[in-house]
């Protein structure tokens, strides 16, 4: 029995003593056969911490039903040989308690003993399992087949000192349940009348004064209290034997308090489940279930209407809200739960249990607004939304698609998810799903973060006459596949130049991979079965293949002195690529730095103002047509020139004449005059045609040629080219020249048709002969 007494006027009197008697009595009446016996340690004993809070002061942890099925099974049969009832079976009619400060009262009537625990836990605000552990502690009440009615009398031993009858106020069960609950809310709210305190107490190891003090710091209240109540701790020989006696200095009654709740209620340290939670966590197994036991208390939030609760456990929580009741999360469905921010999350609360046993040992749980779904290949990913919706009504992993194997991506422009069996997007056009080779392609790039954007339709194939391909269309591009090609996106400025050439129908035929960036001014190409486009900002995309392209290739691409291509291959008898042949036996395109043909020739490339004059005057379908050869040039002693044979003549340059094309009769006379290293220097005009008689002329820089289909071509220089322009050109009397001019010692003549010029060196003048 237990006494309880205050520290006052400076003399210190301790509570009462539970006999060693009593107390070996009261352990052997417990089955210590269970699990949790048999891990029981005296090593797991916290002399400051025995009990926490949350389960002491837990009032409605058992219901007086509840009370009464513990009671029934710790007793088997009664005896009436002490002529008293076992506890389950008592009973005691009460006039009724009045409440105050520590405890709201009884009501009248009879009540069963388990009635009466219950209803002092409520009134008190302490837990029954408390209240039933300290009955088998103080007088083994609980486990009893033959009572004394003493053991009802000082069931909770209050006011029964060791040295004095038990005080007549407190005695009857009702009395005895009642005021110690209360003498413990007496403890709990005023905690300076006593010597124990939280933190660092000095405690006794037994009522003897020899047998030493131990120094305990008292975590917490409930501990406190039970110090107060039975003011000593278990010393080494006792907890060495929890189911058996110590030494002369041992006392018994805080030990088997914890080895009492330890064994009926599990770890009076840990934490309690309450409410819808523990009739959850109960139904699930407890500490034996799924997430076994609670590692922390309930934590709830009830500010501005938002009510809801989540208690973690070992392997997992329990959360709850009144709309979507209690229901635990655990494993790789709670990880990923928790990678989205649990309920603050896309998903919000979990709106039941996790199911299993669907396709490929798979298990999914239910959440507000989505789900969660799990193999062990896949892993766990969420679904919700129109993916969700979609993904349903393919019949989800019964389905074509399969489990989900990524998480969901968004952006702007829509989201998209993986599955095993493809990817599904969703935006303002709907919900598709993007499959195979191509479904793999579409999330590798990022799904609908990607520069595809959303799906906008499903795949289109064609697997007619062997021609096996697909595309699909989205926001912004489109994948295209086949199988020798794979599956490969186009976008941007580089599919708009595809699309021009008539897609796979076209020169390029099927992208063999993906648009690469980077290159230089921020460029970017993409590689095609039969060549490339090529893009930047100032040049826009352009295709290069075949011969074309094999030569920029050869002159290291856009690195080279070409750069980017500026506008499509043309041919000579077309100026849009989009009907070009692939063949290029007569085309040509630009490039920044000039401009590259192909012919039966071969493949050069015509440079600077070469290339201008060679592009003004028609290209391939002008009068030179192609080139046959690369540009000559001489940088050498200051004389800088160039020169460009192509297929009807050549283009000329140097910095001071410009660049000129020479061909035809006024070519083959210029040749004859040794070129510019002739008389007449380099040409500084184009061939001029329409002069009188259907002629033509193409000035030099010292003369000029002229030329009739009657007279032929013959250069005129000098004064007697000055005479011909005196007297009116090939309009005037002498008309063109018929001949080459003729020099000796003394001057030089030539024959027009109208006459003979002749020039005297002496005189330096000219006259018609």
């Amino acid at each position: 029995m237990t006494r309880t007494v205050r520290f006052g006027s400076g003399a210190r009197r301790f509570a009462a003593v539970i006999t060693v008697l009593a107390a070996l009595i009261a352990l052997m009446q417990v089955t210590t056969s269970s699990q949790q016996a048999q891990a029981l340690s005296g090593s797991d004993f916290q002399d400051g911490y025995i009990i926490s809070d949350a389960n002491f002061f837990d009032s409605d942890s058992m219901t007086a039903d509840q009370v009464q099925s513990f009671l029934n099974s710790k007793v088997s049969y009664c005896s009436a040989a002490n002529g008293m009832p076992c506890l389950k079976n008592y009973s005691q009619w009460s006039a009724g308690l009045s409440g105050d400060s520590y405890c709201s009262g009884m009501p009248s009537g009879t009540m069963s003993a388990a009635q009466i625990i219950a209803q002092v836990g409520l009134s008190c605000g302490i837990s029954p399992k408390v209240l039933l552990v300290m009955l088998q502690k103080e007088q083994a009440l609980v486990t009893s087949t033959a009572p004394y009615k003493y053991s009802y009398t000082s069931a909770m031993g209050m006011g029964c000192p060791d040295t004095a009858p038990c005080d007549s106020q407190y005695e009857g069960f009702l009395y005895q349940v009642y005021y110690g609950a209360r003498q413990l809310k007496l403890y709990l709210k005023n905690p300076s009348w006593y010597a124990y305190q939280l933190g660092w107490n000095s405690i006794l190891y037994n009522p003897s004064s020899s047998c030493g003090t131990k120094r305990v710091y008292i975590r917490n209240d409930a501990t406190r209290l039970l110090y107060i109540y039975t003011p000593y701790t278990p010393n080494q020989a006792a907890l060495n034997d929890l189911y058996g006696s110590g030494d002369s200095c041992s006392a018994y009654g805080n030990r088997n308090f914890w080895v009492f709740y330890n064994n009926w209620f599990g770890n009076p340290t840990g934490f309690t489940v309450l409410g819808d939670m523990g009739a959850r966590y109960q139904a699930i197994g407890g500490e034996s279930g799924t997430i076994g036991s609670p590692i922390a208390e309930e934590v709830c939030d009830w500010t501005a209407g938002n009510v809801n609760c989540y208690q973690n456990f070992q392997l997992g929580a329990i959360s709850w809200t009144p709309s979507t009741g209690a229901w635990e999360t655990y494993g790789m469905i709670r990880g990923r739960w928790q990678a989205l921010n649990f309920e603050h999350g896309v998903l919000g609360y979990p709106i039941g249990a996790p199911t299993c046993g669907t396709k490929n040992s798979g298990c999914y749980q239910n959440f507000q607004n989505g789900a969660i779904s799990w193999t062990p290949s896949t892993g766990a990913w969420e679904t919700y939304g129109s993916i969700r919706s979609y993904w349903a009504a393919q019949l989800y992993e019964e389905g074509g698609l399969g489990y989900p194997v990524g998480a969901v991506t968004t952006s702007s422009a829509g989201s998209s998810q993986q599955f095993q069996g493809g990817t599904v997007g969703t935006s303002s056009a709907g919900t598709f799903e993007v499959l195979g080779d191509m479904g793999a392609r579409y999330q590798a790039i990022g799904g609908a973060s990607s520069s595809l954007g959303a799906p906008i339709a499903e795949e289109v194939c064609s697997w007619t006459a062997g021609n096996v391909n697909c595309f699909q269309n989205f926001q912004n591009g489109a994948i295209s596949w086949t199988p020798s090609t794979g599956a490969w996106e186009t976008y941007g400025g580089i599919r708009y130049r595809w699309e021009d050439l008539g897609f796979e129908s076209g020169a390029l035929g099927y992208p063999i991979g993906p648009q690469i960036c980077g290159t230089k001014d921020g460029g970017c190409y993409q590689n095609f079965q039969n060549g490339a486009i090529s893009w930047t900002s100032s040049t826009g995309a352009w295709e290069t293949y075949g011969s074309i392209r094999s030569y920029w290739a050869a002159q290291r691409y856009e690195e080279g002195t070409l750069g980017y291509p500026t506008g499509g291959v043309t041919t000579a008898s077309s100026s849009t690529a989009k009907n070009a042949s692939s063949s290029l036996s007569n085309s040509s395109q630009e490039f920044q730095g000039g401009t590259v043909v192909t012919s039966s020739a071969g493949t050069f490339r015509v440079l600077g103002d070469m290339n201008e004059r060679w592009l003004a005057i028609g290209g391939q379908s002008g009068t030179l047509g192609s080139p046959i050869a690369e540009e000559v040039c001489n940088w050498t002693a200051g004389n800088v020139n160039c020169y460009q044979n192509f297929q009807n003549g050549a283009i000329s340059w140097t910095p001071s004449t410009g660049a000129w094309e020479t061909y035809g009769a006024i070519r083959t006379r210029w040749q004859a005059t040794d070129f510019e290293r002739g008389v007449l220097g380099y040409p500084t005009g184009a061939p001029v045609c329409g002069t009188k008689n259907g002629g033509c002329y193409q000035n030099f820089q010292n003369g000029a040629i002229s030329w009739t289909s009657s007279t032929g071509a013959w250069e005129t220089y000098g004064a007697i080219r000055s005479y011909w322009l005196a007297h009116g050109y090939e309009a005037g009397s002498l008309g063109y020249p018929t001949g080459p001019v003729t020099t000796t010692s003394t001057g030089a003549t030539q024959k027009f048709q109208g006459g003979t010029l002749t020039w005297t060196k002496s005189t330096n003048s000219v006259k018609v002969g």
